[in-house]
């Protein structure tokens, strides 16, 4: 199985990491089958990259309960160490049945 992490960057050039994990990229169908992303409502533009129709989406979901979107961003401290890092965490998850925390 491909790792990202078994590409060690002190041994390769940049493009060599580049293009080893471009071999094992999912395509951007793969990923919208995986999000229950319909092909209408996907827009390809290449094999790995594409655009989402939210329109289509937001009517096709329209009588389900809404998700919740969380978005942190970071910033990496420098290697000496002087700065500030901040978590980075994602998350989009509907809960089912409409339950709250």
């Amino acid at each position: 199985m491909f790792r990202i992490t078994d590409l060690d960057p002190r041994v390769l050039q940049d493009w060599q990491v580049a293009e080893e994990a471009e071999k094992h990229m999912k395509t951007i169908f793969r990923l919208a089958e995986e999000a229950g992303i319909e092909g209408d409502e996907l827009i390809p533009m290449g094999h790995h990259i594409g655009k989402v129709d939210f329109l289509k989406v937001l009517n096709r979901l329209e009588g389900r309960p809404n998700g919740r979107y969380i978005d942190v961003t970071a910033i990496t401290p420098p290697r000496w160490g002087r700065g500030r890092a901040r978590p980075s965490w994602g998350s989009c998850r509907g809960w089912p049945n409409g339950e709250r925390r």
